[in-house]
């Protein structure tokens, strides 16, 4: 079953991507990422709020790819490369299983992704959830002169914490894209009057709430 890896990556204080060593390491991350068997897209980009965090996104064929990959013999120096050259402490990883429709290529693809993790209680019903989800887009869909472009969900198939589950609290991790062509377009959104009449969709349940914006890159 397909599944997306989502990684984390706190990268050293001002890390320069474009020049020097940190690049030619960088370089060689993808590269070595883009060759693994059952790999299908790779996405990546800085967050736009904190340039020291950098977003990966790739989808897999299965759950079972991605640990081969990390079973093989390229993977230990793989992870040496990051740790010497980009890496300022241990990077996050998820795996979601977003639904085929729609296609997480299309907010990915997007100029700015807004991103968004919503954490929740163990008990939070995912169905209920999903209803609620389902409905906050279609209702998006309805507003005119919306300029957001995809908006796709799923849950994490690792259990997660949160500061506002409470110390020690294993709960749920849904993740969502929405593609925008600005920053400001989203912001935008956020103050009128058709978005505040349907928040309520997406924020019901959520305890904890992390929303931040990648212009992603594409691996190919």
């Amino acid at each position: 079953m397909p599944v997306t890896e989502i990684a984390l990556l706190p990268l050293k204080a001002d890390l320069d991507l474009e020049s020097g060593d940190a690049k030619s390491a960088w370089d060689e991350t993808l590269a070595t990422l883009a060759k693994q068997p059952g790999l299908k897209t790779l996405f990546w980009g800085r967050q736009i709020e904190n340039k020291d965090v950098l977003m990966m996104v790739i989808d897999w064929d299965s759950v079972d790819a991605h640990k081969t990959f990390m079973a093989s013999p390229s993977y230990q120096p793989f992870l040496s490369t990051l740790d010497t050259h980009i890496l300022s402490s241990a990077p996050t990883l998820f795996h979601i299983s977003f639904p085929s429709t729609p296609s997480p290529l299309t907010p990915l693809s997007a100029p700015v992704t807004e991103c968004i993790n919503a954490y929740f209680p163990p008990s939070q019903s995912e169905d209920e959830y999903d209803t609620s989800f389902n409905t906050f887009r279609s209702k998006c869909g309805e507003i005119p002169n919306v300029e957001a472009d995809g908006l796709v969900g799923g849950w994490a198939e690792e259990k997660a914490t949160h500061e506002k589950l409470g110390e020690g609290v294993e709960g749920k991790l849904f993740a969502a894209f929405v593609g925008w062509p600005s920053v400001e377009a989203h912001m935008a959104f956020r103050k009128s009057e058709e978005f505040g009449k349907i928040i309520g969709y997406l924020r019901t349940g959520v305890k904890g709430l992390n929303v931040f914006h990648v212009a992603f890159k594409q691996k190919k």
